[in-house]
């Protein structure tokens, strides 16, 4: 016996579970189904993130998405409250800081000059205010820096959790398995093969697919530039508490660092490697912390002592060719629509991708935000948008 709904979405992590609780939350009165093969998150790329939230982006649409994301978080564990139980996201506002130094400072500024023109919270910090800032921190190879002091970071799986949970109780379907692919109908609608339940039909699908979505393109003949980029992370512990918590610290070789939400004397760092090859690689290479991140501790935080590593993941980034997500509906498919390609900032935009994926699919076009930018077709128009991730 076949299944329906009213909006199929594919992929539970935090991108699809967003998207599934405004659409009820909004007013759709139909059945959302979720999708999700593993519902542990082993290898989610939400669970495995640093959770970082931040507005300090370099183009109008991003930060518009960014600020609403922000504000969204800023009230996350009572709003997303209920009778299941709270969240507990955790959402630590200690601010974003980018060390800025001879190579790199003038991209920054110019995108410090965008973000002051809308009116984001955001200072220029020089040499002394940085050391006065984190008295700890090594910086006399830095210029200056650009601060955020709204912004922090949240632990990813307590946001991911009140997202599921709240989309739960509003009415939304949660199932478990593995989707073998889809197809288009009449009607037009598409019907979903999955493993154990069989096919699924829906006249709107959604692909949440993160790192995944070249495998599920692969299935059903659809081309999307996207791919798995491995971001590896590690979590340290510190010898001494500072006496303080750390905000996210941005530094510019690709090492990024931030407290643990729930402890003092606990770091928790990444770092990307830029010109690995594409493709899914979970296994974490401790040579790169060896040769890379504990040097670069070591010289940050002379003060601190030999930190201790606790353990380490690896997770990935869903890289596009202009490392921005693509979202909207598919331009040869219609009912077919996508939040996939974040490049590392899906935690960070998951509430502004849910409300404006609801209100096109509910609507048939954006109100509250606008997402049109980030259209499938700007890779074949030329239209990219210039704002790398970090």
């Amino acid at each position: 016996m076949g299944h329906t709904a009213d909006v199929v979405i594919i992929g539970g992590g935090i991108i699809g579970a967003s998207i599934a609780y405004h659409l009820r939350q909004d007013g759709l009165a139909g059945r959302v189904l979720v999708i999700e093969r593993d519902t542990t998150y082993t290898r989610a790329s939400t669970a495995l993130s640093l959770g970082g939230i931040r507005q300090q982006f370099g183009v109008p649409c991003n930060i518009e998405m960014a600020r609403y994301s922000l504000g969204f978080y800023e009230h996350f564990d009572a709003h997303m409250a209920g009778t299941w139980g709270q969240p507990q996201a955790h959402f630590h506002q200690r601010g974003y800081l980018f060390l800025l130094n001879e190579q790199n400072r003038d991209h920054f500024l110019q995108k410090y000059a965008v973000q002051r023109r809308m009116g984001l919270e955001v200072e220029l910090l020089t040499r002394q205010d940085v050391r006065d800032l984190i008295p700890h921190l090594w910086v006399e190879d830095i210029t200056d820096a650009v601060y955020g002091r709204r912004d922090g970071y949240l632990n990813p799986r307590g946001a991911l959790q009140g997202f599921i949970e709240r989309s739960r109780e509003l009415g939304c379907t949660w199932l478990q398995d593995e989707v073998l692919g889809f197809s288009a109908v009449s009607g037009p609608s598409y019907v979903i093969q999955t493993r154990f339940t069989g096919e699924v039909t829906t006249p709107a699908l959604v692909l949440a697919t993160g790192p995944w979505t070249p495998h599920l393109a692969a299935l059903t003949s659809l081309t999307l530039p996207v791919y798995p980029v491995r971001r590896q992370a590690c979590y340290v512990t510190l010898p001494d508490s500072l006496g303080y918590k750390l905000p996210m610290i941005i530094d510019a070789n690709h090492i990024h660092y931030r407290h643990d939400t729930e402890s003092d004397d606990h770091l928790l760092i990444t770092h990307v490697i830029r010109d690995e090859p594409a493709g899914l690689h979970f296994e974490w290479d401790a040579t790169q912390f060896s040769a890379h991140i504990l040097p670069h501790l070591r010289r940050r935080l002379p003060a601190c002592g030999e930190v201790q590593l606790q353990r380490g993941w690896a997770g990935h980034y869903a890289m596009t060719p202009d490392e921005n997500p693509i979202l909207g509906m598919h331009p040869d498919y219609p009912g077919l629509y996508m939040a996939v390609g974040f490049s590392g900032h899906g935690v960070m935009l998951a509430p502004a991708v849910g409300k404006a994926l609801s209100e096109l699919i509910r609507l048939g076009h954006y109100q509250t935000l606008d997402a049109r930018p980030y259209r499938l077709e700007r890779f074949r128009t030329g239209e990219l948008i210039a704002d790398a991730q970090i």
